[in-house]
Order: C-alpha cells, then structure tokens, then sequence
C-alpha cells in the first residue's frame, strides 16, 4: 500500500500542476504553499508506514490505509477546484485499490465513502467556504455555479458507484482464477514447490508437501531450512537451468525430480520450481510385467521338458524300486539302501516335474465374489494341524471388520495364501521367537491398483532375503532352500497377475520378509 500511495502522490503533483497551468501566480500561491505541505506530509507519512509499520497484511490495516487515501485525496480535491477538479482520477484509482486488496469485503463502503468526500468539497464551495481569492473566482466562475456543481456531483457519484462494480467484477474473476489455478495444482497429481530468487517457498502444493515429507506451512520460508535435510534435492533448486534426478524417497518411494528456472514473459528468471512425480506405482507394475513375460517363457519350456521326461522317469523310478526288492530278498543291504536312494532322488524329481506342469498348465482363474475371512479361517486351521510347525511358533490369521469381498478365485488364493504361509514358516525355522502373521483389510486410497482394493499381507520375522536376491525369488528354479523346486513363488506371482493383482516384497537380511498383495473388489 505504501508503493501504490507513492504512485498516487506522483500522479497528484502532475495534478496540482495541470490545475494551475496559466493562472497568475498572485492568485493561487496562497492554495500553492498549502499543496506543497500538503504533499511534503502526506509524503512523510506514507514512508513512516512504509518503513515503520511495514507491509499491510490484515484487513483493518489495509482499510486503514484506503481511509487514510481518501482524506488526503479529498483535501487535494477542495484545493484544486472541488467536484471540478482532475484531482478526483485519484479517487476512482482508491475504489479500484479497495476492490483489489479487500475482494468481497464491505462492498459499495469504498464508493459510498468517495461520495460523502465529493458531496463535502460539493457543500463547502456552494457554501462560499473554497481555498481560493475572490480574482480568482471571478476568472474562473463555474467553480461556484450551483448547477454545475451539483451536475458534477450527480455524475461522479454515479460514475464512482460504476467503477466499484466493474473492481468487484474484477476482483471475482481474478479471485476465481487463483482458486482454480490453485484446486489445479493441487489436485495435479505431481507435486509442485516454486521458490524466489531469494529462496523463499512462494507456493508448495498439498502432493509436494506429502512426496518430500515437509512440515505444513512451508510457504513464506527458506527452501534451505525445509530441505536440509534433503541435500541432493536441495542442491537441484539451488542450480540454474533444467535438470532430473531420481531419488529414493520415503517409505521406498521412487520420486522422479524435474528442477527448472521459472522465467517470465520478457525472458527475466523469477525463480526456480520443482516438479514432483510419485513413479511407485510405475515401477512396481513395470517389474510385474517382467516378471510374467519371463514366467510365460519359461513356462513353455518348463512344459515340454516335462513331458519329455516324465514318461522316463517313471520307468527308471520302477526300475529303482524294483531293484531294492530284489537286493532286499537276497540280503544284499548296501545294495538296497543305495536303490532306496535312486527311489527317493526319483520321487523329488517326479515332484518338481509336476510342478513344472502345474506352472505350465494353470487354468485361467474362475475368478466370482470372495469373501476372504472364510478362506482365512480354513488355512488357519491347516496350519495349526501340521506336524512340522516350528516350536513356540506364534501364528495369527485375521481379518479386519471391513475386509471387502475379492473378485478372485477362490481355489487359487487358498494355493497363493497357502504357498506364503508355507514359505514364511520355513524362513523362520532358525528364529528364537519365531512369528508368522497373514492379515486381510481394505487397502488404502493410495494403493498401487488405483481402485478399491483388497490388501492380503503375510509377514514373518525370519532370516530375510538380501537385496541382492530379491529381484530373482519370483523367477522359476530359483530358491533359496537346499530342497526348494524354485516353483512356488513363480506360481503365486503368475495367479496375483491373472487376478490383475499387484504384489510387493519387502525384506532384508535378518529383519524378516513381507509380501503383501493387492487384488480388486467386486464392482
């Protein structure tokens, strides 16, 4: 407010000098001197508030300053011709300001308060009570005319009134604007932060504030105080020009960085921004498809070795066995053991063949509305009767209130559920308080599928799968178990694909492992 009362005391000189252009000097220094001081305190008083109040931020304090506009405009009206005045531009210019910082606030006040400042120099002159000397008036007689006086007035104030409703028009469609232009970006689904040259945050939408983990209420501060604890991020909006960097962010996020100079319509670098983009979801769908690609690969050679060897295998397995009977029968019991042995070796080769079948030879999913506690409870109840349980096991199968119906079917789930429980109970085999936990919920908003959701997740505190390992468990004949066919991690991934599902894998060495899955609900 400050600046803009300075611009209107500059227009006010070149009014004062317009106004007595040509008069006799005689006649008007008297009204001259008075300007002077006039301009010299309103002047001083605009560079106390400027300097000693600082910048108007509330809205008494802004209509403090309007008012305080008003008065001063007002007596440099009485001073330069009243209603006849080029002095009353100023006037429409306040009204305009008052629409522009205070939108919507006491509206037709700021016109209805010129008018009272117009119709009290209107009266003062009707009234003989002008600044000027008699010589004066007689040059310039319309000053004093009753009619034309009040003609001025009449128009002014109409026009006034005019110029208010046209600010508040105006004040609308640029208050809209902004709303827009801010639901935009927040709802933009990258996150935007822009900062000045300065390096104070100007704007920081709601999606940057959530991706980069920044405490509320950001705008206003320094970018090094809010990210200084983010280096390369920050080192990105320090530098000049475009660049990209990809970081991991919080809770495993993968966040794509864009930093840019924010330049203006002359070519003028106002600033820096950031772009934010959550690429999880990305990621996670893109490792998805790579690993089904590989599985169907794999999954037809799988297939045809299978066949080839199934059919031998069996006869060299009856062979084997048929053997151990006969060394048996003759008392030969190296010999026997070491048949028995081939027999055994033929069994687990005969399991992995039919694994590889089952891999090769999985139906399509009959998927129809599930509901998943039922499932939940007949694999608890499995679990519990198996023999080869690790002591003091703690083992809970559950299902939130909530849980919705899954659109899946329901004999491949119980084979995906039961092969991970299967799969957690074996990585805890080594823990002293070993802890298995399979829980089934809504999954949240946010979660990879974009849609309603069911979230499964199975969790155990075992030994853990190294990072290095983690991209490879899910493919066919890779295990980390010295009797493990490398299959049943590989089947699960291929039925959570077929369901349209997403599965993600948390673990780490020593810290256990977590597998949760995502698949859609009914409609």
């Amino acid at each position: 407010m400050g600046l803009l009362r300075l611009l209107l005391l500059s227009i006010a000189l070149g009014i004062v000098v317009f106004a007595f252009e040509g008069r006799k000097s005689e006649l008007i220094e008297p009204v001259n001197v008075t300007l002077r001081w006039l301009l010299v305190v309103v002047t001083g008083i605009s560079a106390f508030l400027l300097l000693g109040v600082g910048l108007a931020r509330r809205t008494w304090q802004l209509a403090f300053h309007l008012v305080f506009d008003l008065l001063w405009i007002g007596l440099l009206i009485y001073y330069t011709g009243g209603v006849a005045s080029p002095g009353l531009v100023l006037l429409f210019a306040v009204v305009l300001i008052g629409n522009l910082v205070l939108p919507g606030v006491a509206r037709f006040v700021m016109p209805a308060l010129a008018s009272l400042v117009m119709a009290g120099n209107a009266a003062c002159y009707l009234a003989g009570w002008h600044p000027f000397s008699v010589g004066f008036i007689d040059s310039v007689p319309g000053l004093v005319d009753t009619n034309r006086i009040l003609g001025y007035l009449t128009i002014q104030v109409a026009a006034l009134f005019l110029v208010d409703m046209l600010g508040q028009l105006l004040a609308l469609r640029l208050h809209e604007q902004r709303i827009f232009t801010g639901e935009l970006l927040d709802q933009l689904g990258e996150g935007v932060l822009a900062v000045d040259l300065q390096g104070t945050v100007v704007y920081a939408n709601a999606e940057a504030v959530n991706l980069l983990g920044l405490p509320s209420g950001v705008q206003g501060k320094q970018v090094a105080s809010i990210l200084g604890d983010k280096p390369d991020i920050l080192r990105l909006m320090e530098a000049q020009g475009r660049s990209a960097e990809r970081s991991q962010g919080v809770d495993q996020r993968h966040l794509v960085l864009r930093a840019t100079d924010l330049v203006g319509r002359r070519g003028k670098r106002l600033g820096r921004t950031l772009l934010v983009a959550d690429e999880t979801r990305l990621r996670i769908l893109e490792d998805n498809a790579r690993r089904a690609e590989h599985l169907a690969s794999l999954g037809e050679m799988a297939a045809g070795i299978a066949h080839e060897v199934r059919n031998p295998l069996t006869s060299l397995r009856g062979c084997a066995q048929e053997l151990s009977d006969i060394c048996l029968k003759l008392g030969q019991a190296d010999a026997a053991a070491l048949a028995s042995i081939m027999v055994g070796e033929s069994d687990r080769l005969a399991r992995i063949v039919g694994d590889f079948l089952a891999l090769s030879r999985l139906r399509p999913p009959v998927r129809r509305p599930t509901e998943i506690p039922p499932v939940l409870t007949e694999l608890n109840e499995l679990s519990q009767r198996r023999s080869d349980l690790p002591h003091g096991l703690a083992l809970r199968i559950s299902a939130t209130a909530d849980c919705p119906v899954a659109f899946a079917d329901p004999d491949q789930l119980r084979q995906v559920l039961s092969n991970l429980i299967s799969n957690s109970f074996d990585a805890v085999l080594q823990s002293p308080v070993p802890s298995v936990r399979c829980s089934a919920g809504r999954a949240p908003e946010d979660n990879p599928l974009s849609q309603p959701a069911v979230e499964i997740v199975v969790t155990d505190n075992g030994c853990g799968i190294p990072a290095e390992l983690q991209e490879r468990v899910f493919t066919p004949f890779f295990s980390t178990k010295s009797q493990g066919t490398g299959l049943g991690l590989s089947l699960v991934s291929r039925i959570v694909k077929e369901h349209d599902g997403v599965l993600k894998l948390d673990s780490g060495a020593d810290r256990g492992t977590t597998i949760t899955i995502y698949l859609p609900t009914v409609g």
